[in-house]
């Protein structure tokens, strides 16, 4: 039954690290149990109630694990029963919310800990009153391990025989009383066999004030006062024969193990907010879901569209992961990142294959991929109407091979790792280069890149994508560069390089050529770039009315008229200045911006957070604030319910790259680091923690126009606005700013077309 406020998310007194849902609503049910889910990168599992609920999808999903879909040629990752799921009766009736008069109901997220709590009290038919107390939570430092400790106490009346029992998923193995108290606890194990996982082995120890020797179901008495407890150990094991150490670890030291490493995280990682509570709620909700998103796994798994908290997108890898997750998480857990980064090494052959059967050399990723890395991107959707809309993602979104590169750099220059580089980065970066020249075709005595589709996917077999070019572009001179720099210093690497890649001498000489020819598709006088060739002549259509009712306009038009018309699904010229930001001027993104922001739908999760992050370095006040309030509300406004398949783990990366990135104005390059802060109104100060070449930076931001910076480690080099300083550990600096000078103040050398 549905108690409380059913679509209230109760922050006012719970705290800013705290998620408290109250009532249970059946309409918004699986949203919450998405928002709430505890994940370790491993495995993740729904906020499903574990007594079990008819609006439930109590599920646990496995990373990196994928099997069948719809069709022989779809897979989908793994999804296992939810393993704290436990059958109860009272004296013979089953318990569950409807059979029971709630009193109250509150599940809340630490997400300090990275545990589930909750706390129900009910009334039976009996008029007992009972107390249901649960924690759940995903191992972070046992990542095969999931845990459950449970005490249900009878408050008032008489004693009453209480009967659990596995879900009917679970074969029950053994059972056995716990040494020296045959009587009052009883350990009992179930397993469920999970191809092509190994095995899902499920150990409870039930203590009550009598327990019933060994046996599925366990029956227990319970008194008054004396509390029916229960402690539950998950162990995944990906072989047959495989048995972790931690199995043999008891439960209490799998949950300090998971605290202490929960607490070293967020020393290294929390971003801190003054004056808005709600926007430093929703940044610890990203954080919380970003960090545990990735398991240092070498390369085994990566991160879905939706991390592992529902099924959307059969739980596939898109570019999402490299343009917005894995940023932040380069400079908070950079070893995840790397493992992210690994993943798409280990399929690059499924890349160059992709790229060999559409007639191309070099690396061209799959739009959809899984854990062969080979393109598992649907063919076709049915419409409402029962008819077949095709689907050309897959064959024309190709600036995904773009994505990975930009990632791999990212991390490369944020961290050093020259290792990483060598064994997997250059191999990945000079492939991409070697697609990105072919794909692009000679014409009127330059290079175009034809027949795309951009990250604005209501426009399909484009020409000249404004984005594509440019990120194309950049990938070509980016390899270029490495490509020479290595040739210079380490001419025999260089060699061992080029042949592993295939590559001719003089390679870079060419694709520096090719860069530098690709159309650039500024078409108007005042330097708004065309998004494709054509799109100026595209009809006119009123965008915000749109969006004010609430109404996806693609669907409110449908597939064909879209495509005649001058609006965008989400940035995408825009999307190319907040990725090279450097190859602008201030003057032409504040043009672009102006232009493009009317007619940006923003039916993607990924736009608000990209105009968040412009606007800041634009300093343009309101519309920061607006799209950062929109999106914190993805996964936590409107009773969860867009959370439904699973968070949005895109969007709350582009969360913390606008306040990072957007607020802070953070930059950086291979040998300093730099601030340009712009702190909108209500914000009072602004904190963070970031890794960067091996070194701890701690910044503190305030209103009034100071930027105190910390570092751990080596010294480094700090610009704020136009002021630099070394910056050390024994040696912290204290800056002023002024919130009108942007990145680009100091030197703009770029003239108004937005090129250099």
């Amino acid at each position: 039954m549905a108690t409380g406020a059913p679509n209230k998310l109760i922050v006012h007194d719970a705290g800013t690290w705290r998620i408290v849902r109250e009532g249970v609503d059946p309409g918004a049910e699986r949203g919450v149990e998405a928002a709430l889910a505890v994940s370790n990168g491993a495995f993740g599992v729904r906020a499903a109630l574990e007594e079990g609920n008819p609006a439930s999808n109590p599920i646990m999903i496995v990373a990196g694990v994928y099997v069948p879909a719809d069709s022989p040629a779809q897979q989908t990752l793994l999804s296992l029963p939810d393993p704290a799921s436990v059958r109860v009766s009272i004296d013979g009736r089953q318990l569950d919310l409807a059979s029971v008069e709630t009193v109250s109901h509150v599940r809340t997220l630490d997400m300090a800990g990275a545990e589930l709590h909750r706390a129900w009290t009910f009334v039976d038919d009996a008029g007992r009153t009972w107390r249901w107390e649960s924690t759940r939570l995903a191992a972070a430092a046992d990542v095969d391990r999931y845990l459950c400790r449970l005490a249900l106490t009878l408050s008032d009346g008489t004693a009453a025989e209480v009967t659990l029992a596995p879900p009917d998923a679970f074969l029950p193995r053994y059972g056995r009383p716990v040494s020296g108290e045959p009587r009052r606890a009883v350990t009992v194990a179930h397993a469920i066999p999970a191809p092509p996982l190994g095995s899902l082995e499920v150990v409870r120890r039930v203590e009550a004030a009598s327990v019933e020797p060994a046996g599925a179901p366990t029956r227990v008495r319970v008194e008054p006062g004396a509390p029916l407890r229960m402690e539950m150990v998950a162990s995944l094991h990906r072989e047959a024969a495989e048995r972790p150490q931690s199995e043999r670890r008891p439960f209490d030291e799998l949950l300090r193990r998971h605290q202490d490493a929960w607490r070293e995280r967020w020393s290294i990682a929390d971003v801190t907010i003054d004056g808005d509570d709600e926007l430093q709620r929703a940044v610890r909700f990203a954080l919380y879901h970003l960090l545990s998103a990735a398991t240092e796994d070498g390369g085994r798994t990566s991160i879905s569209a939706r991390n592992l908290s529902g099924e959307a997108y059969h739980g596939h890898v898109f570019w999402d992961t490299e343009v917005f997750v894995l940023p932040p998480l380069t400079f908070t857990r950079p070893g995840a990142a790397r493992s992210c980064l690994m993943y798409r090494h280990r399929t690059l052959p499924a890349a160059k294959e992709r790229a060999r059967a559409l007639g191309y050399q070099g690396a061209l990723y799959a739009w959809e991929s899984t854990d062969t890395g080979e393109d598992r991107t649907p063919h076709s959707v049915v419409l409402p109407d029962g008819s077949a809309l095709r689907i050309l993602n897959g064959e024309q979104e190709h600036h995904i091979s773009a994505a990975v590169p930009y990632a791999l750099m990212k991390y490369w220059r944020a961290t050093g790792d020259d290792a990483f580089m060598r064994e997997c980065g250059a191999d990945m970066l000079l492939q991409c280069a070697l697609f990105w020249c072919g794909r692009a075709s000679p014409v009127r005595g330059g290079y175009e890149i034809r027949n795309v589709i951009g990250p604005d996917e209501y426009h399909t077999g484009v020409d000249n994508n404004a984005y594509t070019n440019a990120m194309a572009a950049w990938v070509l001179r980016e390899a270029a560069s490495y490509l020479s720099r290595l040739e210079a210093k380490e001419p025999a690497v260089a060699d061992a390089l080029r042949v592993r890649a295939g590559i001719a001498g003089g390679a870079a000489q060419e694709w520096r050529r090719i860069a530098e020819a690709l159309v650039r598709s500024t078409s108007r006088d005042d330097g708004i770039v065309e998004q494709f060739d054509g799109f100026f002549g595209l009809e006119d259509v009123d965008v915000a009315r749109y969006r004010r009712a609430g109404v996806p306009i693609d669907i409110a038009m449908g597939p064909a008229a879209i495509q005649r018309m001058r609006a965008v699904k989400q940035a995408d010229v825009l999307m190319s200045a907040a990725l090279l930001p450097d190859a602008w001027s201030e003057a032409a993104l504040r043009r672009n911006f102006d232009y493009y922001e009317p007619l940006t739908a923003h039916t993607s999760s990924l736009s608000p957070p990209t105009h968040a992050m412009l606007a800041a370095w634009l300093r343009d006040d309101e519309r920061c604030r607006a799209y950062l309030e929109q999106t914190a509300r993805i996964d936590l406004g409107d009773g969860f319910r867009g959370a439904a398949g699973g968070v949005h783990i895109a969007a709350l990366g582009g969360l913390w790259q606008a306040i990072i990135f957007g607020l802070a104005g953070f930059s950086f390059d291979e040998a300093s680091v730099a601030f340009d802060p712009f702190l909108p109104r209500g914000i009072d100060r602004l904190g963070c923690t970031l890794r960067w070449r091996g070194r701890l930076l701690r910044v503190r931001i305030e209103a009034g126009g100071t930027v105190a910076v910390q570092v751990t480690g080596m010294p480094c080099l700090v610009r704020v606005n136009h002021v630099t300083r070394t910056v050390s550990a024994d040696a912290p600096a204290v800056f002023g700013f002024d919130h009108a000078v942007t990145r680009w103040s100091a030197v703009d050398q770029k003239d108004g077309s937005g090129h250099a």
